[in-house]
C-alpha cells in the first residue's frame, strides 16, 4: 500500500538549492532497470547481463572490479555471464548498481572541501553493513537494504552541486559546532540532507520503500504509519549509518563533526543483541577490503580493531538515545526531534570536556578535578586495578597525603577501595568510627582521622578499571546518598571516556602503521608531506627521500608463494630500519615499495645513505636472488611539495593502505599508571621549579573566615610560597585558605585558588593548590615567560 510521504514542497527546495533541472543529476538508467528487476522472479542471468552491457562503460568497470586482487579469482574473467557464474548473480547485481550510482551521481564534485572519496566510502560502507544486517535477520529483499544504504545521504550531493550556500564552507564551519551535522543543516541551510534526498528520490520515481530510509534515517517515525518491513528497512540503514560514523567512516572528512544519534524507534524495530553486530562488522570489513583497492579507499579502521570499541560505541549510542529523547514523544511520521532533556550546566560541560580529552591522563585529571569541585573532599583518589596481581594501585591522588599514597597498593578486600572491589558495590559510610578496618591505610599515610567516606567502582562495558574513593570533607559534614549517586554518574562518564580515549589511540596507531612490517604506512607519509611546517620541524632545513623498490617482487610472489614473499618484506624492512638513523622516518608505501625520509640530508649525504643501503641489502644475497632499485631526491624543506610530486612521478597511485592489527591492549595503556612506585613523586616534588615573583593578593582562612593581605614570592603550577603579616593569624599545616592575586602580565590575569598549607616558617607559608584545574593557560604562560 502506497502512503504519502511528507516531503518538502518545490518552493522549500528552491529556498535551499537552485533547482536547475538541466544541471541536476538524473538517476542512472542502468541502476533504475536493475531496481525494477529486484522483484522480478523471472529475470534470468541473460536479462541481467543485457541490462549491464547496455552501458559498456559500466560493464567494463564491473569486470575490472571482479578481476582486481581483492576478489582473488584464479583466472581472468572476460564476460559478465562468466562473472555471475563464478561470483553469483547477487554479487554482480550489487557491483553493477554501486558502480552506476557512483559514476552517475557521486563522482563529480561541487566543492573541494566536500571530499567525494570520503562520501562514497561512507555510502558504500553503510550499504554493505545494511546488507549484512538484512541477511542476518532474514529480511526478504536484502538488496533493498544495500541500495537504500547507498542512497541514504544522496541529499548531500544536491546541497553540494546546487546549494545556494557553498556546502564545503558550511562543513568547515560545522566542524566547530556543538550540534550534529543534520541539525546544523536544518538551522543554517533551511533543510537537512535527509529531506532533500527524499524529495529527489521521489522525483526520480524510485520505489517508496527506498525513499523512506532516505527520509527517516535521522528522523523519528511512528512504526504504525509504515509497514513492518519498511520500519525494519529504515532501522537497518539508520543503525548502519550510526555505526560507520562511530568507526571513523563518516561521509565528510575530519574527525570533529559530531556523529548522529539513534532515534528510539530503531531498537523497537531491530533486536540489537540478536544481530551479533560484531560479526556483521567483520563481514563488512572483509567486503570493503575487497573493493577498497579499486576505489582507492584509505580506512582509519580495520576488521582487527578490538571488539570492545564496537561494543562501547553501541552501548554509548543507547545511552545517548535515552538521554536525548526522554520526555520527547513522537507525534507523527514527519516529526522533527524535540528539544533534548538537558543535564545540569556543569555536568554537560564536564561531559564535553571528557569528550575532547586525548589521553588517559587528561581523562583522569578531569575526573579528579570534577570530584574536587563537586564534593570538596579532604582526600580523594582514583585507584586502578592491576590485572596481573588483582591489586588496586593509588594512581591519581588528591588532598591529604597524596605524595605518600601515590603508587601504594591495596589487596582486594583491604581498606575502603578494596572493600568496594571485593563486593562489586558502591560504598557509603556516614560515620567511619564504627568501621575502623576500612580506613587504616589512608590514616597511616595522611595523618587523617577518617570520619566519613564514599566510593564507587570505575566500571566499563566489560571490565572493572578500578575504584574512586573519597574520605572526609574540607568543611566537615558527611557524605549523602544523593552525593553517592552523583559520584556514580561521574564514574560512568569516566569509564566511557577512558575506553574511548584508549581505542582512539589504538585507532591512530592502526591508521599509521603497516601490520606486516611494523613500519609507518602510506597514510602516515601523506599526512606528514601535506604539512610544510611539520616537514620543516621534523627534518630540518634539508630533507632527502629514498624510494626502495624490490625488483620483480610479483614474480617472486608467484613462484615462491605469499609466505616467502612476506618473509622477504620483513627482512628488507628490518634492514632498512637498521640502516637509517633514529631521526629518519621509514614507510612501507605499498606492496614492495619502501620510502625513507632522511632528516638534515643534502645530496651528498643522500648518496652516502644509498651506498649504505646497498651494502646492507648485499647481506641477503645468499637467501634470495632479488635485487633492489633505489631512487633519491633532495630538497629544501621549503619545497616539501616537490617530494609529493617526485613520489607521484616514480610510483603509480594504485594501492590502498595496508590493514593493521589492533595495537596494544587496554591493560598496556594503563600500565604506566600501575607501575609507578609508592612515594616516587615525593622526590620529583623536591625538583619542582618555583618562579620568583613579587605579587600582592588576599587570603581568607576557610575555618575562621578571617583574612588579610599576602605577598606572593614563589609560584608554580600546583603550589606557591607567600608571606602574611606576623602575629595576626594562627595558620597551621593542614589549614585551608582561599587566595586571590593578580599576575603582572599584560592582562593582569586574576588567579583564584584554594590552597592547603604544607609548611609554616615564621611569616613564610608553603602551600599547594587544592584541586587545581587541569588546564590553566594564564598561569602556564606566565610561568613559561
Amino acid at each position: 500500500m502506497q502512503r504519502d510521504i511528507p516531503l518538502p514542497s518545490p518552493a522549500e527546495i528552491r529556498n535551499v538549492i537552485r533547482f536547475d533541472r538541466k544541471q541536476l543529476p538524473s538517476f542512472p538508467q542502468v541502476a533504475l532497470k536493475m531496481l525494477e528487476m529486484l522483484g522480478d522472479a523471472t529475470a534470468s542471468l541473460h536479462d541481467i547481463s543485457r541490462v549491464i552491457e547496455s552501458d559498456p562503460g559500466i560493464a567494463a568497470r564491473v569486470l575490472e572490479i571482479v578481476n582486481s586482487a581483492g576478489y582473488g579469482t584464479q583466472r581472468m574473467i572476460t564476460t559478465l555471464p562468466e562473472a555471475m557464474v563464478v561470483l553469483g548473480e547477487d554479487e554482480i547485481r550489487k557491483l553493477a548498481i554501486g558502480t552506476t550510482i557512483f559514476q552517475g551521481l557521486f563522482a563529480s564534485a561541487g566543492s573541494k572541501q566536500f571530499d567525494r572519496t570520503h562520501f562514497w566510502r561512507h555510502s558504500l560502507s553503510v550499504a554493505v553493513l545494511s546488507l549484512e544486517i538484512a541477511r542476518k535477520i532474514r529480511y526478504p529483499r536484502p538488496e533493498e537494504a544495500y541500495i537504500a544504504g547507498l542512497l541514504h545521504d544522496v541529499g548531500k550531493i544536491f546541497l553540494d552541486l546546487q546549494g545556494h550556500r557553498d556546502y564545503g564552507d558550511f562543513l568547515h564551519q560545522a566542524a566547530s559546532g556543538e550540534e550534529s551535522l543534520i541539525d546544523q543543516e536544518r538551522a543554517v541551510l533551511g533543510l537537512g540532507h535527509d529531506d532533500v534526498g527524499a524529495f529527489f528520490c521521489s522525483l526520480w520515481k524510485l520505489p517508496q520503500r527506498i525513499v523512506l530510509p532516505v527520509k527517516y534515517h535521522h528522523q523519528r517515525f511512528q512504526p504504525q504509519d509504515v509497514s513492518e518491513e519498511e520500519a525494519v528497512l529504515i532501522a537497518m540503514v539508520s543503525l548502519s549509518d550510526f555505526i560507520c560514523w562511530t568507526q571513523g567512516v563518516g561521509s565528510v572528512a575530519g574527525d570533529r563533526i559530531r556523529p548522529p544519534v539513534l532515534v528510539p524507534e530503531i531498537e523497537q524495530c531491530i533486536n540489537s543483541e540478536g544481530i551479533d553486530i560484531i560479526d556483521r562488522i567483520r563481514a563488512m570489513n572483509m567486503e570493503m577490503e575487497r573493493i577498497s583497492e579499486f576505489f582507492h579507499f584509505v580506512f582509519p579502521t580495520s576488521g582487527q580493531i578490538h571488539e570492545s570499541l564496537l561494543r562501547m560505541n553501541f552501548h554509548l549510542s543507547r545511552a545517548n538515545t535515552r538521554l536525548l529523547y526522554q520526555d520527547a514523544p513522537a507525534e507523527g511520521p514527519g516529526i522533527q526531534p524535540q528539544a533534548a532533556a538537558r543535564l545540569p550546566d556543569d555536568g554537560f560541560a564536564f561531559g564535553k570536556s571528557l569528550a575532547r580529552a586525548k589521553t588517559l591522563q587528561e581523562v583522569m585529571d578531569l575526573v579528579m578535578f570534577r570530584i574536587g569541585t563537586a564534593f570538596e573532599p579532604l582526600h580523594w583518589a582514583l585507584l586502578l586495578k592491576d590485572p596481573r596481581s588483582r591489586d588496586l594501585v593509588f594512581s591519581v591522588v588528591g588532598g591529604a597525603g597524596k605524595e605518600q599514597l601515590r603508587g601504594t597498593r591495596l589487596a582486594e578486600g583491604e581498606g575502603i577501595a578494596g572493600r568496594i572491589l571485593e563486593t562489586r558495590k558502591s560504598l557509603h559510610v556516614e560515620d567511619l568510627s564504627s568501621a575502623p578496618d576500612l580506613s587504616g591505610r589512608v590514616s597511616s599515610y595522611s595523618g587523617l582521622v577518617p570520619r566519613t567516606c564514599m566510593g564507587v567502582l570505575l566500571r566499563g562495558e566489560n571490565r572493572i578499571f578500578g575504584v574512586i574513593e573519597l574520605v572526609n570533607k574540607v568543611g566537615g559534614g558527611v557524605y549523602t546518598e544523593d552525593e553517592l549517586q552523583l559520584l556514580e554518574s561521574i564514574a560512568d562518564y569516566a569509564a566511557i571516556a577512558m575506553e574511548r580515549v584508549h581505542y582512539n589511540q589504538v585507532l591512530q596507531r592502526v591508521a599509521t602503521t603497516d601490520a606486516l612490517t611494523g613500519l609507518k604506512n602510506r597514510y602516515s607519509l601523506e599526512r606528514i608531506l601535506c604539512d610544510k611546517d611539520q616537514v620543516a620541524k621534523r627534518y630540518g632545513q634539508d630533507v632527502s627521500i629514498m624510494i626502495i623498490d624490490i625488483d620483480d617482487f610479483k614474480q617472486f610472489n608467484r613462484t615462491q608463494g605469499r609466505r616467502a614473499a612476506d618473509e622477504l618484506l620483513k627482512k628488507v624492512s628490518g634492514l632498512i630500519r637498521a640502516t637509517f638513523r633514529r631521526s629518519d622516518d621509514v614507510f612501507r608505501f605499498e606492496g614492495d615499495k619502501f620510502i625513507a625520509l632522511l632528516s638534515g640530508t643534502d645530496k651528498q649525504a643522500a648518496d652516502q645513505a644509498r651506498t649504505r643501503m646497498r651494502k646492507s641489502f648485499a647481506s641477503l644475497k645468499g637467501e634470495t636472488d632479488t635485487s633492489i632499485s633505489i631512487f633519491m631526491h633532495s630538497v629544501k624543506t621549503d619545497h616539501a611539495r616537490d617530494l609529493i610530486r617526485f613520489i607521484e612521478e616514480r610510483l603509480p597511485q594504485d594501492k590502498a593502505v595496508t590493514a593493521c592489527d589492533s595495537g596494544e591492549t587496554m591493560d598496556e595503556s594503563l600500565r604506566p599508571f600501575l607501575d609507578q612506585g609508592a612515594g616516587e613523586p615525593e622526590a620529583a616534588r623536591n625538583k619542582v621549579y618555583r618562579k620568583k615573583v613579587t605579587l600582592y593578593g588576599e587570603f581568607t582562612q576557610l575555618e575562621t573566615k578571617r583574612g588579610g593581605i599576602m605577598n606572593v614570592e614563589e609560584l608554580a603550577m600546583f603550589e606557591m610560597g607567600f608571606t602574611v603579616p606576623p602575629g595576626q593569624f594562627n595558620i597551621q599545616p593542614g589549614d585551608f585558605l582561599d587566595v586571590a592575586f593578580h599576575l603582572d602580565d599584560r592582562k593582569r590575569s586574576l588567579i583564584e585558588r584554594r590552597v592547603m598549607v604544607r609548611g609554616v616558617h615564621g611569616e613564610k607559608i608553603d602551600a599547594e593548590f587544592y584541586n587545581p584545574p587541569p588546564y590553566s593557560k594564564d598561569l602556564g604562560f606566565y610561568l613559561l615567560a
